[in-house]
């Protein structure tokens, strides 16, 4: 059963990357698991340090492309052999060279259209709740690699999670509330 807490969560922000990095790696090997690194850029290797697995989206998007050029294969030799054959300067009807380019945007098509929708609904089962956007100024779009331990983490405590952020070195550490407000 789901009981309510009085805090959303704690942020704490860094100024630069290896900082960051680091200090995923120290709030992971802590324990936490519902956290999150809300960065201006890609940090290479951040995925590691928080414990996350390589992600199957690539997978699915091989897959999306293959049927891209199956279909795209399929429905040109189809048309062109038994459906609506026409002679071009005497090639022969099966004719696969000429038939690269469509293959090619079929294939693009499917696997670019394909993965945004697989993202999207695999996106959806994010179990880490974020912080409320728009209500505090995180500046982590702009300048600022900021840190966000949610008060739904088994090891959450209002206490020693904000100092446990200030032990890693991170500035401005503040504690989130319900109504979106930030305690110093």
């Amino acid at each position: 059963m789901f009981t309510p807490v009085s805090k959303k969560g704690v942020l704490g922000h860094f100024c630069e990357p290896d900082e960051a990095l680091a200090a995923a790696a120290k709030v992971r090997d802590a324990g936490f698991t519902h956290f999150d690194f809300l960065t201006p850029f890609p940090i290479h290797g951040m995925e590691e340090a928080m414990g996350q697995k390589r992600s199957w989206i690539p997978w699915v998007t091989g897959v999306l492309a293959l049927c891209g050029i199956l279909f795209a294969q399929g429905l040109q030799n189809w048309v062109m052999i038994f459906d609506w054959p026409m002679n071009f300067g005497g090639k022969p009807f099966w004719s696969w060279p000429s038939f690269i380019p469509i293959t090619f945007e079929a294939m693009v098509f499917w696997a670019a259209l394909g993965s945004a929708v697989v993202a999207i609904a695999a996106g959806k089962r994010d179990t880490v709740p974020q912080p409320p956007p728009m209500e505090i100024e995180t500046g982590a779009t702009v300048d600022r690699f900021v840190l966000w331990i949610s008060a739904t983490d088994p090891k959450w405590s209002a206490e020693e999670t904000p100092a446990f952020v200030r032990s890693l070195g991170a500035n401005g550490v503040k504690l989130v509330d319900l109504e979106g407000g930030a305690d110093a």
